[in-house]
């Protein structure tokens, strides 16, 4: 037998809402899927996510609320939505391409646990990302989107966003979706060098960024990143028991409930109307591609 684990125990108590709020974006990035960025859903109605927010609860489990899109910010009711999240005692974390104004994300920040920025090199801006770094208070991770044409100039710009504040960590993002749905980024893609980086990578801080993310995985007892499972080939869990549901959900820019961001195992429900699950699925992928859904505890 053979387990996918949490590193820090406590995480076994983390609910993660991963909620893609809507697919509009100001971005048309080419490694981007069309479906999350090109507007056809639309945003939802507040009134049904206000009452989604009111009434969800897990009990025993700390509810951490981490959005995307598309670009959430853009939605007008995202800042009442996070001031709901927080009154309501839950994490709210959200996922931004860091075009909206410093100002805005300094009075996000009030009620946000953290942010996840994604440098996407094709639209951002360096200087302005070292600012909203520099300016906006709380901990915060980027994402820096690596692939194998673009490595040597994102890990400068990775090191000059390391440097530019203490409260930051940043990430490596290997990009595997490309714009027509086809996963043509694998680990034979990336030279030896570039795998040796990413494994060994050094712009890491040890933050208290417990409200982030679930943390490090164990593989069999040993400690493993996500990023290693899939440069590695480790992350075809087909067949394995998932807690995909149990320890997360996910909720669609159609406002459709799954067990997780990989939509394995079909609708739990909507917004208005909902069953969550109380028993691991087990996993009919090949590969898991998410990095939300690699990070979930897993056995064979």
């Amino acid at each position: 037998m053979s387990a996918l684990t949490y590193h820090d125990p406590d995480k076994a108590n983390w609910f993660l809402v991963s909620w893609t709020l809507g697919n509009k974006c100001n971005y048309r990035c080419s490694y981007c899927p069309t479906f999350l960025h090109d507007g056809s859903s639309g945003w939802p109605e507040w009134a049904v996510v206000k009452q989604f927010v009111e009434n969800f609860d897990y009990p025993g489990k700390e509810v951490c609320y981490r959005i995307s899109g598309g670009e959430p910010t853009y939605w007008k009711h995202f800042l009442a939505f996070a001031e709901l999240v927080k009154s309501k005692g839950h994490i709210f974390s959200y996922l931004t391409n860091g075009s909206q104004t410093v100002e805005y994300y300094q009075t996000l920040s009030k009620y946000s646990d953290g942010m996840i920025l994604s440098y996407h090199p094709e639209y951002a801006d360096v200087n302005h990302f070292v600012s909203i770094l520099q300016n906006v208070s709380g901990l915060k991770g980027v994402n820096v989107m690596f692939t194998p044409e673009n490595f040597d100039n994102m890990l400068t710009i990775a090191e000059t966003l390391y440097n530019a504040s203490t409260t930051v960590a940043i990430w490596p993002k290997v990009v595997l979706d490309k714009q027509e749905g086809s996963y043509t980024n694998n680990p034979g893609d990336y030279s030896a060098e570039q795998l040796k980086t990413i494994k060994e990578w050094k712009f890491l801080r040890n933050l208290p960024d417990q409200k982030l993310h679930r943390g490090k995985l164990l593989l069999d007892g040993v400690e493993i990143s996500a990023n290693e499972l899939i440069m590695s080939g480790k992350n075809n869990h087909l067949g394995w028991k998932c807690w995909a549901g149990i320890d997360m959900i996910c909720i669609d820019h159609w406002g459709d409930i799954y067990r997780s961001d990989c939509l394995y195992g079909g609708k739990l429900g909507t917004l208005e109307q909902y069953v969550l699950p109380t028993d691991p699925i087990v996993c009919g992928n090949s590969k898991c591609t998410c990095l939300s859904d690699i990070y979930l505890k897993k056995v064979s």
